[in-house]
């Protein structure tokens, strides 16, 4: 059931942006409003959803923590970035009928302002707040063992990992190249709760979650700290890439406004 709905919200999603993106491009210009690499982008983070959410990953994660816990760090910093740069919400507001365009374009362009200035750290905060209370409150043995019985609560579970990363991301790449040296900053702290919940769970000397106590406890205890390896180092690595590639673009950033500054100063 949960399955089938992923698939069917990920297809209309897909079709919904092949049909802004070529409506886009067939009123302002190909390679306008939606730029060329932002298609490819969508789809490898829509093909990286249904694969980490596929029944036979899904079947896999019901017995190894893990697995579990692989799915959530590749929906968090694989899928999420990947969705957020192939910018849906332009070519999702294409997609709206003529009447309701407008209206959607301005609540965005609204949006959009709300980052200038001090609004962007705003934003970044709030981010880092959603998604850090989505994957501490998610991970504590209750509310996780509970989503796993529960398919509702399993698909809430992941879709406020996705969501919250995907706001996470979104506010950290829509700010200028200037705040990028921030955004490292934004980026170590948005690496803590993983890093946080992956020790805990490494360094842990009994199970945390009973359900995954399929034979001993000794094997559960090794497929535990497994899993939190999974989150501490894999998902720790991600954050380090993208905060040297955000340093790096900082850096050039600062570099071209420099014979600017000195052609002035002169």
């Amino acid at each position: 059931m949960a399955e089938a709905a992923i698939v069917t919200a990920s297809v209309a999603l897909a079709w919904a942006y092949a049909v802004g993106a070529r409506r886009a491009w067939s009123t302002a210009g190909p390679g306008r409003i939606v730029k060329p690499h932002q298609p490819w982008c969508m789809a490898a983070g829509l093909v990286t959803v249904l694969a980490s959410l596929s029944p036979v990953v899904d079947h896999r994660a019901a017995h190894s923590l893990t697995a579990h816990m692989t799915q959530h760090v590749v929906l968090l910093v694989l899928a999420a970035p990947l969705l957020v740069l192939g910018a849906p919400l332009p070519a999702l507001l294409w997609a709206l009928p003529d009447r309701w365009r407008p209206r959607a374009a301005g609540a965005w362009r609204s949006v959009l302002r709300s980052q200038r200035g001090a609004g962007w750290a705003r934003w970044v905060i709030a981010a880092l707040l959603l998604q850090g209370a989505a994957i501490s409150v998610w991970h504590a043995p209750g509310p996780y063992q509970a989503a796993d019985r529960n398919q509702a609560l399993h698909a809430l579970e992941h879709v406020s990992y996705l969501a919250t990363a995907m706001l996470f991301w979104w506010a950290l790449v829509a700010g200028r190249r200037s705040r990028f040296g921030a955004g490292v900053v934004a980026l170590f702290v948005g690496s803590l709760p993983c890093t946080a919940v992956g020790a805990l769970l490494t360094l842990a000397d009994h199970p945390w979650y009973r359900d995954y106590v399929h034979g001993s406890v000794a094997s559960a205890l090794s497929d535990q700290q497994m899993a939190g390896v999974v989150m501490w180092a894999f998902g720790g690595m991600v954050y380090v890439v993208a905060a040297a590639a955000l340093f790096a673009s900082w850096l050039t950033a600062i570099e071209r406004s420099m014979p600017a500054r000195t052609a002035v100063a002169r």
